[in-house]
């Protein structure tokens, strides 16, 4: 297994970003990284690898980053943290970092796809200023400069922005807007999501967290006639409002959020087949008002139902 030493980024030709370039003998592909004037930075990791490959690397500068896996499988061990730990594809993490630190990571999947926000710790207090209370978990850890770690999972709708922005239409300076534009999207979904993690202050007990997982179940189970709330909770053994609360620690989103995202990915899914029309889509997941649908469908995904029926090499892929 090789290990790889990350050169430092090189502008590239595109104004106002940054570049990694990984060595032919291992793999193509590389680093993007864009900085935005708000302070928030901006990083896509998009390789192909030949043979499982360690890179080793440096974080120059105390951090607070935000990642996001895609595809791709990988063991990280910076050297402030006392054990190394596993990302996996649908995985999403917060992190920070106190001081400058040096990062192993060893890549074990051929394709890897990755998205971070990274940002300096003043800029974060800046963002949860007035909401201190709700992030105190976290903001404990950087007030004292002490490594931090929470593991989540993407989202459904956390997903759908990352691949507006892997797929981003534009160019120049209108291109750098809509990303800065998504990337603080982005950040406001994973600072809902923290916040709603830290509601109770202790951890869900395991048997609650096994009724959300059966009431997710539930929901999917039939997109196109689900429960309601009230039979949803009284399924798993719970009231509604400790459903709504612990649906949101598990999944960062309430049950109909959750159901929603449920069904316009699915609806995606349908629409790949060449064999099913968007109204045919539209009521397998359970909507029976097209004009509705093509508003949340482009809303979720930026692109219409009929447009990626017409066009499927332009979906996201899964």
């Amino acid at each position: 297994m090789k290990t790889i030493q990350l050169s430092p980024p090189q502008p590239t030709a595109i104004p106002n970003q940054n570049r990694i370039d990984i060595p032919s003998s291992v793999g193509k592909g590389g680093i993007d990284i864009l900085p935005f004037a708000s302070g928030l930075q901006l990083m896509f990791v998009d390789m192909q690898l030949k043979q499982p490959t360690v890179f080793q690397g440096f974080l120059e500068k105390p951090s607070v980053c935000f990642g996001f896996c895609l595809k791709g499988k990988f063991h990280y061990r910076p050297s402030c943290l006392d054990q190394p730990f596993t990302v996996n594809a649908g995985d999403s993490g917060f992190f920070y970092y106190p001081r400058s630190v040096e990062a192993f990571e060893k890549a074990t999947d051929k394709q890897r796809l990755r998205i971070h926000l990274i940002l300096e710790s003043e800029h974060l207090f800046k963002v949860v200023h007035g909401d201190e209370d709700r992030f105190y978990p976290v903001l404990k850890s950087i007030e004292k400069k002490t490594p931090c770690r929470i593991g989540h999972n993407i989202t459904p709708v956390m997903r759908a922005v990352l691949y507006q922005m892997l797929h981003c239409p534009y160019h120049g300076m209108t291109r750098q807007l809509f990303l800065e534009g998504k990337a603080m999207e982005l950040l406001s979904h994973k600072m809902e999501q923290l916040k709603s993690g830290s509601i109770s202050g202790t951890p869900m007990k395991s048997s609650d967290t096994e009724r959300i997982h059966q009431a997710a179940q539930l929901l999917v189970h039939d997109l196109e006639h689900p429960p309601n709330i009230m039979t949803l909770a009284n399924s798993v053994g719970l009231n509604r409002n400790k459903l709504h609360l612990c649906f949101r620690q598990v999944f960062g989103l309430s049950p109909f959020e959750f159901l929603r995202n449920q069904r316009l990915q699915t609806a995606m899914v349908l629409l790949q087949d060449s064999e099913i029309n968007v109204t045919q889509a539209a009521m397998m997941v359970g909507y029976s008002n097209m004009s509705y649908f093509t508003r949340s469908f482009k809303s979720m995904f930026g692109i219409t139902p009929s447009h990626l029926r017409k066009s499927p090499s332009t979906a996201p892929p899964n």
